[in-house]
């Protein structure tokens, strides 16, 4: 029959891992999350979920998209254009200037 073990010191002050401060801490954010959560789920609105006007805002934000990448392949081509001129010093010598009359 096995005795009773030796050696093994059991503390009887078992301590929480969590203080006081965070113990509050961690109760607020629970019970915020759960609200968050429940309110989402009793309204049911979710991501995907677009009204009329989302809609019309998501077409116009579609539109301006658009015109920014037109505005941005114009802009790019007149980089390419001018950095094209400057670096060409073969093309510098062939433009004449205008004749004076």
């Amino acid at each position: 029959m096995p005795g009773p073990r030796r050696g093994r010191v059991i503390n009887k002050k078992r301590s929480s891992p969590l203080g006081p401060f965070e113990m509050v801490v961690a109760l607020v954010l629970i019970s915020t999350l759960g609200k968050i959560w429940s309110s989402r789920q009793t309204h049911g609105e979710t991501r995907g979920d677009l009204s009329d006007g989302g809609r019309e805002e998501l077409a116009a934000v579609r539109e301006s998209m658009d015109d920014l990448s037109i505005r941005l392949g114009r802009l790019e081509e007149e980089r390419d254009f001018y950095k094209d001129l400057l670096e060409a010093p073969k093309g510098r010598r062939e433009i004449s200037p205008p004749e004076s009359e």
